[in-house]
């Protein structure tokens, strides 16, 4: 994955330079992520792509692999889905026109940097639209930062009807950034993402695909290996149907119900790590 993260980063950085680019992260990088779309279960996507030193270009491949799965989930034709997969890895690529003193701040950004900041997605629509890419794919970098109830960026689109290629790659662009560590502050823990995600399902995002992407994450999450809230270490063995952000972990042949307590999911355990838990 770092190998990968690196070219991507070489590419990401020269996209303003032409078509030839954006050709090449489609030709040579876009599949790689399609086979991480196919393949990657959730400790994978969660682990391996978590870094406070390169955030922007591991989360802009996570939220390709993760809007992918969503695409999926959502019953879009493969076609469609690499097209999702795609607009993902070029959301915010917009975000290389923004001084560089902004984009690399190790501190919360002000009230006046953050204006700036939120320029990121008609740049990167203009960037997009300039080298002749799909109108779809364009409209990503644009309202990926638009809300269901008319709230969000660029305030000049507000209200107005959103794509949907953009509602799927806003749940997974909130998703890994709320559960990302950044300089400034740690990432959520995965249970405490997902029940703001759900949050946000009533009004932010669109609820269909965020309450599938909670559904299918959680599906694909038994059987990992996780540290609870308590310090224990356990298995996820069950998630249930009708509140499937709770499951159920396996711990010293003892059941676990999370969320009936203060007990709850907050790490997925790599294997090393689980080798010196």
């Amino acid at each position: 994955m770092d190998s990968v993260i690196r070219e991507f980063e070489n590419d990401f950085n020269r996209i303003e330079d032409g078509r030839e680019i954006t050709d090449k992260l489609e030709q040579e990088l876009l599949p790689v992520i399609t086979d991480m779309v196919e393949q990657a279960g959730i400790d994978d996507i969660m682990v391996s792509v978590q870094s406070k030193d390169d955030y922007l270009y591991r989360h802009n491949i996570a939220v390709s692999i993760l809007s992918g799965k969503l695409a999926t989930w959502m019953g879009f034709p493969k076609e469609t889905v690499s097209k999702i997969a795609f607009s993902g890895l070029l959301h915010d690529v917009g975000k290389t026109k923004i001084p560089s003193a902004i984009l690399q701040k190790t501190d919360r950004l002000t009230s006046q940097e953050y204006e700036i900041m939120k320029f990121h997605s008609q740049f990167g629509y203009d960037i997009l639209k300039s080298q002749g890419l799909d109108e779809d794919i364009c409209r990503v970098a644009l309202e990926h930062h638009l809300r269901e109830d008319g709230t969000g960026y660029p305030a000049n689109k507000q209200g107005q009807p959103i794509h949907e290629f953009a509602k799927i790659i806003a749940i997974a662009d909130t998703f890994h950034a709320m559960t990302s560590n950044r300089v400034y502050r740690k990432g959520l823990s995965f249970y405490v993402a997902l029940k703001e995600l759900r949050r946000e399902s009533f009004g932010k995002l669109n609820p269909k695909m965020a309450n599938t992407f909670i559904k299918k994450i959680m599906e694909m999450s038994i059987g990992s290996t996780v540290r609870l809230s308590d310090g224990r270490k356990g298995k996820i063995a069950f998630g249930p149907v009708e509140d499937p952000i709770n499951p159920y972990v396996e711990v010293d042949e003892e059941i676990v119900i999370t969320g009936n307590s203060d007990i709850y999911i907050e790490h997925f355990l790599q294997e090393v790590e689980i080798i010196n838990f």
